[in-house]
Formats: C-alpha cells, sequence, structure tokens
C-alpha cells in the first residue's frame, strides 16, 4: 500500500523533467493520472476496512436491555461519525416535558452517531457477554439520524441553570422526533469546552450551502425522485434518464436542476426537475415528522405567552384594585373626627369587605363543627 501511494509523486518527478514537446510527455501525464485513480481507489477500500472493522468492535460493546428492541449495528452502508462523552440534565420532575425551575441531576452518556442512527448509552463497568475488553455500553435510546434535531440551548428560554454557571455550560437541546419507543424526545445535554458543541452540532445538523438558491443534502436524508420522461444528457457533466429511473437527489437548484446519484448504477449528474417527481421516502416521512414538531413548538410557545399575559394583567388589576381601595380608606381616615366618624369608618369596612368575611366565616364555622346554616361567633 505504501509503494502504491508512493508511485505517482516518482512519475510526478519524471514529468517535470520532461518537456512537453517530447514524446514520452503525454504518456507520463496518463500514467499520473492512472495512478492518481488508483491511489485514490486504495485509499477509499483503507478506510471501508478501517470503519467495518470499527463496526464489528462497536457491535460487541453495544448491548441492548430487554426493555429496549435491539436493532443490527453492523451494515454495509453504516460507520461511525462522531462519538463522545456528554452530560444530560436529568429534571427530577415530569423528565417528558421541560418544567423548568425544578430541581436537576447530572447524568454521563455516551453518544454515538452513525451515518443513519443516533444511539444514547450509558457506560457500564460490567462486562456483557461478546464485549471486548472492559468498555461496555448499555443502550438507553435511539433514533433514526434524519430524525434527530440538534440546536443550541442558548435561544431557550426559562431554562433550569444559568448558562455562566459550572454546571450547565455549553448546553444544546437534543430532539428526537420518533425514538425507540415511537415517542418525540427531547434533552438538554452539555459539553465540557465550546469547541466540542459546536463539532456536535456540525455532526447531527444537515449541511447548508452558501448559495440562497441552493439546497445541500447528504446521502442518509436526501428526496427521492423518479423518472416520468426520458432525458437524453447534453453535457459531460449530466445524467441521462430513462422512465422509471429512481434517483437520490443531493443538490436542489431553483432554477429547476437538481444533482443526483442514479440507483441502479450509482452515476451521478444534473438532470432538469420537471422530468421527473418526488416519491415516499425516509425523507418524506421525517419532514413531515420535522414540520410537526415545528408547528407545536410554535404554538406551545404561544399558549404559554398568552398565559403569561393573562396572569400578568390579572395582578396588574388586582393591584390596582387593592391601590383604590387603600387610597378609599386613607381618605375616609383622613376625614376622622369623632368616635362617632370612626364607627361609620368600621362599617364602611364591613360593607365593602362583606363577601370575603363571610366566605372566611362560612370555612372558619365548617373547621369548628358549626352546621353550614348557624352563625359563627365573633368575639
Amino acid at each position: 500500500m505504501q509503494r502504491i501511494t508512493r508511485l505517482p509523486l516518482l512519475i510526478d518527478a519524471v514529468l517535470t523533467r520532461l518537456d512537453p514537446q517530447d514524446d514520452e510527455y503525454n504518456t507520463c501525464r496518463l500514467a499520473l493520472a492512472t495512478l492518481n485513480k488508483i491511489v485514490q481507489n486504495c485509499n477509499e477500500d483503507a478506510r471501508k476496512m478501517e470503519r467495518l472493522e470499527e463496526i464489528l468492535i462497536l457491535s460487541r460493546q453495544l448491548y441492548f436491555p430487554n426493555e429496549i428492541k435491539a436493532v443490527p449495528i453492523i451494515s454495509s452502508v453504516r460507520w461511525l461519525v462522531k462519538k463522545g462523552e456528554l452530560t444530560q440534565v436529568v429534571w427530577r420532575g415530569d423528565e417528558g416535558k421541560l418544567t423548568f425551575g425544578k430541581k436537576f441531576s447530572r447524568v454521563q452518556v455516551h453518544i454515538f452517531l452513525f451515518t443513519d442512527l443516533l444511539v444514547i448509552t450509558k457506560k457500564k463497568r460490567k462486562t456483557a457477554p461478546d464485549a471486548t475488553g472492559d468498555e461496555c455500553y448499555a443502550v438507553v435510546d435511539y433514533c433514526p439520524r434524519n430524525l434527530v434535531q440538534m440546536t443550541s440551548a442558548e435561544g431557550t428560554t426559562n431554562l433550569p441553570v444559568k448558562f455562566t454557571s459550572e454546571s450547565g455550560r455549553n448546553l444544546m437541546l437534543l430532539t428526537m422526533l420518533q425514538n425507540h419507543e415511537k415517542k418525540t424526545v427531547e434533552m438538554i445535554l452539555s459539553c465540557s469546552v465550546e469547541s466540542d458543541r459546536q463539532r456536535w452540532l456540525e455532526a447531527v445538523s444537515p449541511p447548508v450551502s452558501d448559495n440562497p438558491n441552493e439546497t445541500v443534502y447528504e446521502e442518509w436524508d436526501c428526496p427521492q425522485v423518479t423518472a416520468i420522461h426520458p432525458y437524453v444528457a447534453c453535457q459531460p457533466d449530466e445524467l441521462s434518464l430513462e422512465v422509471a429511473d429512481v434517483v437520490n437527489v443531493l443538490r436542489k437548484i431553483t432554477d429547476g436542476w437538481y444533482q443526483g446519484e442514479r440507483i441502479r448504477d450509482g452515476e451521478r449528474g444534473w438532470f432538469p426537475g420537471n422530468h421527473t417527481v418526488e416519491v415516499l421516502s425516509a425523507h418524506v416521512r421525517a419532514r413531515n415528522l420535522r414540520q410537526r414538531y415545528r408547528l407545536l413548538a410554535l404554538s406551545g410557545n404561544f399558549l404559554e405567552a398568552q398565559r403569561k399575559e393573562k396572569q400578568t394583567k390579572n395582578a396588574c388589576m388586582a393591584s390596582c384594585s387593592f391601590v383604590q381601595q387603600g387610597e378609599t380608606t386613607a381618605r375616609i381616615t383622613a376625614d376622622l373626627r369623632t368616635q362617632e366618624d370612626a364607627e361609620q369608618l368600621v362599617l364602611h369596612m364591613m360593607n365593602m369587605y362583606a363577601d370575603t368575611v363571610n366566605v372566611f366565616l362560612t370555612a372558619v364555622g365548617c373547621l369548628a363543627g358549626f352546621p353550614e346554616s348557624a352563625s359563627v361567633p365573633l368575639g
């Protein structure tokens, strides 16, 4: 392998010493291009073997408890993208909702991000069957990668911990739209350093093009189209289509042109989108779930804002009523001159709070054992 990678360097050194007019010049150029292609294929195959070996090791380290449905880890199209240890902030109240303001605890979790799957685990000391070495991870939850959302928690309001506190640094909001129980689960995760958070956000989030007129997709979450009209390629970078050809779309331009990979032979190229129609796929299903979750989140925020606005309005009205009653009492008190005036003030106050006093006295009578129709002695 090492000798093969050095052959292009040797041919390139020969090519730099040849004159473009020499007979061997074109032959060396062709040999250099061929060797570069061979080296590229060798590197890709070596990378595939390393990924396969890593997957085999992880398949023996991960184990699924009885309460969690097991999924096969080994797959020809799956490899590890990123793994690491994060801190999960767990509330002691309702863990299914973000009920802020309650006491919380911290739990260490190990997350494995594959090309098409996200697995959340806890490291165990006890070695599981067929585990490699002392490392063993019990699966807590998992979710398809196209149904996972991860965002920075800086824009989230009413968090239970301050960002400046030691236990709440570099927070992220992880949302699994459909976990192993077909439920939507939210988790607050904390990273030790800011760079680690950025790397996780970039690894989980889909790519975004710098061109506002272009949409880029990953192979693990791309739409599929089927050809309804034939198309003959006119340029070397275009893709010919036959009716019923299925293509994975990797890029979309607003002018109507798509770049994709034809499934039957893996050929890539550009083609007009109006010759195809989008078909139902995992991408469409994931897109619908993301839209549903976004609408539910917006409606939840709207209802919460309405509730807070109503509470604020009621508090302001109660405060104004209390102030008005206080002003009335102060004005009457200022006019007191004799004992008769004081008696009039007492009668006025009793009339003002008659309903409240009656309710209070009735409650006291019930607690004291008096019948509801009986009067309560005021002495």
